[in-house]
């Protein structure tokens, strides 16, 4: 993972001189030539906002104008990002977003007030968050195989936590229920936090979480890893198989941040900002803290990031349909 990592981000770095070939030259005398805003539309204090902050100190450094991160929670994301549908396309308003408001909420709300793939345009993905599935050390079960044949033998006596109805988390579950074979009860939660504390406590038993969230608990043995829900294992916890090496290959799941932008942004401020983002990311202040958060850095190119949006849209929207999922 560490070598794929880097080889992004020195490809990232070793296109920055391309990137300025690649602007007109009045647009790189121009841009940016004040204040860039990053609307996270989440509350504070969450990885989204601890991530936009790091990556937007990092964009002051290389951009060389303040990079300011203001919160617009509400509607679960939508009402942020609809603030920066409406903006104007010139490179100074962004938004920084999870998974759910750009490829589940459309698949689930009533009413949109902006279409992702129409009023946004994919700027980059900018980190991707490994998903660990883990249980109550009180459940005695240890591996993924004995939580399946466990659940099998026990059909709706697991439950699992969720940060809430239709949420990444609570997706994640129930498309392990469907790959597995198995039955459980669902608990939604108001926030990973609750769900994490009643996790902890043995009210729920199961959950698929962020890495962020649960590895310390996983070191300290308060939490039982038993597989990452990704394609390769995570330097932070190496002893910990993947869903394929576990026996549930078709158990695919991150927990991505990316960042917008609103439709119409020229070719080349978006390049140009793509490739801030790869050498911002790049910085060791960012870098490391990322790493040793166990996320992995991506900072995608746009086109890399709409065919990623696309596809987990896709994935996404097959499932809530399918299940008849729906927001609180």
């Amino acid at each position: 993972m560490i070598d794929q990592r880097r080889r992004v981000l020195t490809l990232g770095a070793m296109a920055l001189p391309l990137a300025t070939a690649m602007f007109p030259v009045r647009a790189a005398d121009k841009f940016p030539s004040r204040p860039i805003r990053i609307i996270v539309p989440l509350a504070p204090g969450g990885s989204a906002d601890t991530v936009c902050r790091l990556l937007g100190n990092g964009l002051t450094k290389i951009l060389g104008q303040p990079v300011i991160v203001e919160n617009r929670p509400g509607a679960g994301g939508l009402t942020g990002l609809s603030e920066v549908a409406r903006s104007a396309p010139d490179g100074y308003t962004l938004g920084y977003s999870l998974a759910g408001a750009l490829t589940v909420a459309p698949h689930i709300a009533r009413k949109m007030p902006y279409d992702p793939f129409k009023d946004l345009v994919p700027v980059s993905q900018v980190i991707g968050v490994p998903e660990i599935i883990v249980v109550n050390p009180r459940t005695g079960i240890k591996t993924l195989g004995e939580l399946v044949s466990y659940a099998k033998a026990n059909p709706g006596k697991l439950n699992f936590g969720s940060a809430g109805n239709a949420t990444i988390p609570h997706l994640a579950g129930e498309l392990f229920k469907r790959v597995a074979g198995v039955e459980m009860v669902h608990v939604p939660y108001r926030g990973s936090g609750p769900a994490l504390n009643d996790l902890l406590a043995g009210q729920v038993q199961v959950m698929v979480s962020g890495i962020t969230l649960v590895r310390s608990h996983i070191e300290a043995g308060r939490l039982t890893g038993l597989a990452v829900a990704g394609p390769r294992r995570v330097d932070q916890l190496p002893n910990l198989p993947t869903t394929a090496e576990a026996g549930v290959p078709a158990m695919q799941v991150s927990n991505w941040h990316g960042l917008v932008a609103p439709a119409g942004l020229p070719p080349a401020l978006l390049d140009g900002l793509h490739h801030g983002i790869a050498k911002a990311m790049a910085l060791p202040e960012v870098k490391d803290r990322i790493d040793s958060e166990g996320a992995e850095i991506v900072a995608s190119s746009s086109a890399e990031f709409g065919a990623f949006l696309k596809k987990e849209s896709d994935k996404w929207g097959g499932l809530v349909k399918e299940l008849g999922i729906q927001w609180d």
